[in-house]
């Protein structure tokens, strides 16, 4: 099989960062944890004596309305929590005044091109808005560019692989953009080697090492599927079968599923990660179960899919980067702000909240609001404990670093009350794998 210079040099770059953040800072590569700043809190935001305020704009650009509204929504609301909370106490302490924030949502509906520049535009165009907050908005990232022309802050939390694909090319273009979650990698380099581990405990029980990887065709579910399929023949496992399907669109998956049930595989994976299209997909598997691994890469963090599988899909697994550590006491107590007022939450519900306040930190640091040049310096220069681990880029790729010091690799099952749980690593876990009910004789 011939292998095109860029996926040789993603296959060299995704086997170095499987050496972990552990390496790298054994290494001297990256800076130590006395550096890293502790997570900010409303209270060490709004402490001083200044009495003027001034007013800040955020910007919130995303997929509000569409397939994906019910998981970006959640970031818009989350962020908006963090700034409500932030305004009532005062305001965020900036150089010589308070600063009270209001949020301008703009709507990039179905991630459309069209539809991404007019929001972009819209924002862009509001007077006293000088950073933009965002889970993500295209499934390119194409309007980072627009972002870098204009020198607008802009802090995303999804996307990581085009966000790389970008700014690699020339980091310095691009001052003012930075990813707060991590590079694909750990999505493939742990899993196949975490069902491994379990295996050889004995905590899962499987008749063979067949996998059978259904990807989608963006960005996000392409890499994923891509290196997951690289990296389980590298351990020792069989790929029994791949399929690509158009992202956002499938809505009877019979088809795969019969060539599924014909070869039997042992795991089944699919990063095609919308809600309903997982959703969907696991209510046709389980019309007729194969006693097999099911793991759906991301969309059970979101409610729309534990509400479409009506809590059938108990033992499913999923994984993600950037996400909050349930297990920390300040993502339970931003998950339970959010819950009170919206309901439950995903990923997004406390990303949002802590995208606001990693704004708020820039602010309270002395940056003026309106010197976007400025902030986009602090985003790229912070180092500080989030709910998802210790947040710091690498400045080639404006990617949060990954790894077990940094930001971990979390592992998730749903469990019998519906709800996932953090099953590895075993550090931060909430609960132990078990194997799903379609899984026992």
């Amino acid at each position: 099989m011939r292998v095109c210079p860029k996926a040789s040099r993603l296959l060299r770059r995704f086997r170095t960062a499987a050496l972990g953040s552990s390496a790298l800072l054994l290494a001297g590569l990256l800076p130590a944890a006395a550096d890293m700043l502790p997570a900010p809190t409303v209270e060490s935001l709004t402490t001083c004596d200044f009495t003027e305020t001034a007013t800040a704009k955020i910007g919130v650009l995303a997929p509000l309305t569409g397939p994906t509204a019910a998981d970006a929504t959640d970031y818009s609301r989350a962020a908006g929590i963090a700034i409500a909370e932030l305004n009532a106490a005062g305001g965020v302490c900036g150089k010589d005044k308070r600063y009270l924030f209001e949020i301008v949502e703009a709507d990039a509906t179905n991630m459309r091109n069209d539809a991404v520049v007019t929001a972009f535009r819209r924002l862009n165009g509001t007077e006293g808005l000088n950073v933009i907050l965002t889970p993500y908005a295209s499934t390119s990232n194409f309007e980072i560019d627009l972002m870098a022309q204009e020198k607008m802050p802009y802090l995303i939390s999804g996307g990581a692989e085009s966000t790389r694909a970008i700014i690699e090319k020339d980091p310095e273009k691009y001052p003012t953009v930075w990813s707060r979650v991590p590079d694909y990698g750990g999505y493939f380099t742990d899993l196949p080697p975490l069902l491994n581990d379990y295996l050889d405990k004995g905590t899962l029980k499987l008749p063979a090492k067949t996998v059978y990887i259904v990807g989608s065709d963006d960005p996000y579910g392409s890499t994923i599927a891509d290196g997951l399929d690289r990296v389980f023949k590298e351990v020792g496992w069989q790929v029994v079968g791949r399929d690509t399907v158009p992202f956002q669109s499938v809505t009877d998956w019979r088809t795969q599923l019969a060539k599924i049930r014909e070869l039997n595989p042992a795991v089944i994976i699919n990063t095609e990660w919308s809600a309903s299209g997982a959703a969907t997909f696991f209510n046709q598997f389980n019309e007729q179960p194969l006693p097999s691994l099911l793991f759906l890469q991301y969309a059970p963090s979101i409610p729309e899919f534990q509400d479409v599988t009506r809590n059938q899909a108990v033992g499913v697994m999923y994984s993600m980067l950037g996400g909050a550590i349930d297990s920390r006491e300040d993502t339970k107590a931003i998950s339970a702000k959010f819950a009170e007022e919206y309901g439950p939450g995903g990923y997004f519900s406390v990303a949002g909240y802590n995208a606001a306040q990693l704004y708020a930190l820039c602010v309270n640091q002395g940056n003026d609001p309106t010197d976007r040049m400025a902030i986009g310096t602090c985003f790229g220069k912070l180092d500080v404990d989030t709910p998802s681990g210790r947040l710091a880029f690498d400045p080639k790729t404006h990617l949060a670093i990954q790894g077990n010091d940094y930001m971990p690799t979390l592992f998730y099952q749903l469990q019998s009350d519906g709800k996932p749980a953090i099953v590895a690593p075993e550090s931060v876990a909430q609960a132990t794998f078990a194997a799903s009910p379609w899984m026992k004789p």
